[in-house]
């Protein structure tokens, strides 16, 4: 590749970039997203935007994949870490707690532009199956109590994501998350380890 053209892609990767943090904020700030604002608000021209996007579900999806990148990178970090897996269980606990001020705004967000049927096969691939594969180990050790794998996963998960809908329909002030996420890891480790 000439030294042209990779400045070109570096150039574009920058601009993509760019796009992608605008609408990153315009979210953030319950602003309503056009292709026009967007372009105006990323400095560059509508005809270069829909250059890189068609329409606003392509940049809305690649928006998606790119927010998505450090939450897949995270959570196979933690996933694939040679721990005990009740411990890998907490870690994915604290971070999904850690990352819920982030990413609870996007995502909310995004279930006005995504299918039902696309947002299970992302939460199944992202959440669940390494959840379910953390567990079977559990239970291969002794560790966690021999049900099957996918039913806890899925209890896990809807345990915290139950919490943090609590918290979105709560009444009074904002809750203490770091109480909240140990309790649920209380809850979890009472739920799920075998008492020798």
């Amino acid at each position: 590749m000439s030294l042209f053209c990779k400045k070109k892609q570096i150039t574009e990767e920058l601009m993509k970039q760019e796009i992608v943090n605008t609408v990153l904020s315009m979210i953030n700030s319950d602003t309503s997203i056009t292709m026009e604002e967007v372009a105006k608000r990323s400095g560059v021209a509508k005809g270069t935007l829909y250059n890189y996007f068609a329409n606003k579900e392509e940049l809305f999806h690649y928006v998606h994949e790119t927010f998505l990148c450090p939450l897949r990178d995270e959570k196979s970090r933690i996933f694939s870490e040679d721990k005990d897996p009740m411990e890998v269980l907490c870690d994915f606990t604290d971070y999904t707690f850690r990352s819920y001020e982030t990413v609870s705004r996007y995502f909310y967000f995004m279930q006005k532009y995504r299918t039902v049927e696309e947002d299970t096969k992302e939460t199944r691939e992202l959440v669940i199956k390494p959840l379910a594969a953390t567990i079977r180990r559990g239970i291969e050790k002794g560790q966690i109590i021999n049900v099957t794998p996918l039913i806890l996963a899925e209890t896990i998960w809807g345990t915290i994501i139950g919490t943090f809908r609590s918290i979105e329909h709560a009444d009074a002030d904002r809750p203490d998350m770091e109480s909240m996420k140990q309790d649920v890891i209380r809850l979890l480790k009472r739920l799920l380890i075998i008492d020798k």
